[in-house]
């Protein structure tokens, strides 16, 4: 079994779960013309689909491919934090669901990505 399999599973649940929150559970707005919240939870559902993607090559990957994979990762965890907030962000309004629940939320679960994957790199640097 290779070095990473566990932890390339785990980047494939946290990410496929981060994109289909980021589309199906967390609030944003419905409306026409879309609003800024449309368009920051499809980039972040874009990005956590990725950690997904680099999640099932990881499974298959040697140690050093893997750990170059988790440093791609924490990029993609931090460019979910920086989505949600200073790159696009939720909708102006402080008061709508969007900025109250939907900012907080991408932001957790970017910092865990990102958590997640330096651990993992961690672990697999010390491995010999």
């Amino acid at each position: 079994m290779k070095p990473a399999f566990f932890s390339g599973l785990l980047m494939l649940v946290l990410g496929a779960l981060t994109a289909f929150a980021a589309l199906m559970w967390l609030p944003h707005c419905m409306a026409t013309p879309p609003m800024k919240c449309i368009w920051m939870t499809r980039a972040v559902a874009s990005a956590a689909a990725c950690v997904a993607l680099l999640g099932v090559f990881i499974q298959f990957a040697e140690r050093g491919v893997a750990m170059g994979l988790q440093i791609a990762n924490v990029v993609l965890g931090l460019l979910i934090i920086a989505l949600a907030t200073v790159v696009i962000g939720p909708c102006p309004n402080p008061l709508m669901k969007c900025h109250t629940t939907t900012e907080g939320a991408l932001v957790i679960a970017g910092a865990v990505l990102a958590l997640v994957a330096l651990a993992d790199f961690w672990r697999l640097s010390r491995r010999r």
